[in-house]
């Protein structure tokens, strides 16, 4: 991907629904309670799946609860996309710290994540442009796979991390980042490396399979979880586009999923209005619902219908998910293709 003449669209480029301001303003209200809720959960989740593994050790059980710790552990996605918004409390504080320790899990640098996603947010879906747009239109069946088991996700982010702990940031980074930032990011990958080097080292030298158990076989085991939700944000939506109803799909979850993933399932919403908090997007979808195309019904629903249109993409490499628009909505819709 190059983004050395990136396009510079504006905001007042892409569709916005009709919304009551005043609705808008008090949805956009941050708040330390809902995130600090969501947390418990998957704190909770944390320590019965690491108990779990703690009572099956030296047994075959201690497989499938390494798995399940994993999978839980690999949400750690959800918090720091959320934080890296500045949305996901109302104390910055308690937002940077949260940041920090998410980030660490998932394996990124709190400033490159920050920038890079906004520029996601700014160009969503624009090839060449887009920051963390890795593929474009035909998308191959592998591509699909890789990304959903999330094992291929791994050695670009390392490869990234080593980068910029060795101090190289290349052009296409500069474009996201803002003057004066480049050293942070170095600086935060220097400190990840080194709280990594420093379990391997636990491990090693202490001889202690905490480190192994509990972070390092858990972010592999269990990584297809969370990149099962990830992976249906964008992938064979219509690109290029100024309208996030076409570039971007919604899903409707159960609670836990929900709670896990802090609400991403909405994700036409967030692209639409990425400073409204997580807590409230299920409020923002009540009140612009009329206008958004029907959200996929589930996770495998989606996955389905991404299949469906890859395999289409083989005839016809310009196909491309379509959700029918409403009529009454406003805009002119692409039309169905798959």
């Amino acid at each position: 991907m190059s983004a050395d003449s990136p396009v510079q669209t504006l905001r007042s480029a892409w569709w916005e629904p009709k919304i009551d301001r005043t609705v808008l303003k008090s949805l956009m209200k941050r708040a330390d309670g809902p995130g600090l809720y969501f947390l418990a959960v998957w704190g909770a989740l944390l320590v019965a799946a690491g108990w779990g593994i703690h009572l099956a050790r030296e047994t075959l059980w201690l497989i499938p609860t390494v798995v399940a710790y994993g999978v839980v552990l690999g949400f750690a996605y959800a918090p720091s996309h959320e934080c890296a918004h500045g949305t996901a409390f109302r104390s910055r504080w308690l937002n940077e710290l949260v940041l920090w320790v998410s980030s660490f899990i998932w394996g990124e640098s709190p400033t490159h994540r920050r920038f890079a996603h906004s520029h996601h947010h700014t160009h969503t879906w624009h090839w060449t442009v887009d920051a963390q747009m890795g593929y474009t239109n035909p998308v191959r069946l592998r591509t699909w796979f890789g990304d959903v088991i999330g094992l291929l996700e791994f050695w670009p982010r390392a490869k990234l991390m080593a980068r910029h702990a060795i101090g190289r940031i290349v052009d296409r980074e500069r474009v996201y980042l803002p003057a004066g930032q480049e050293r942070i990011v170095i600086r935060e990958a220097r400190l990840l490396m080194t709280g990594y080097i420093a379990l391997l080292a636990w491990a090693m030298i202490g001889q202690s399979w905490v480190p192994i158990l509990y972070f390092f076989i858990p972010r592999f085991a269990g990584a297809f979880a969370v990149y099962a939700f990830i992976t249906t944000q964008h992938m064979a939506m219509a690109q290029d586009v100024h309208d996030h109803r076409l570039c971007t799909r919604s899903m409707s979850n159960g609670w836990l999923s929900r709670v896990l993933y802090w609400n991403m399932n909405f994700h036409i919403e967030h692209h639409i209005y990425p400073s409204v908090p997580f807590h409230a997007l299920p409020a923002l979808n009540d009140a612009i619902r009329n206008q958004l195309p029907e959200p996929s019904p589930g996770l495998i629903a989606a996955h389905v219908e991404i299949v469906r249109v890859i395999l289409a993409q083989r005839s016809n490499p310009g196909a491309t998910a379509s959700h029918p628009l409403p009529s009454t909505a406003g805009a002119a819709q692409l039309p169905a293709r798959n």
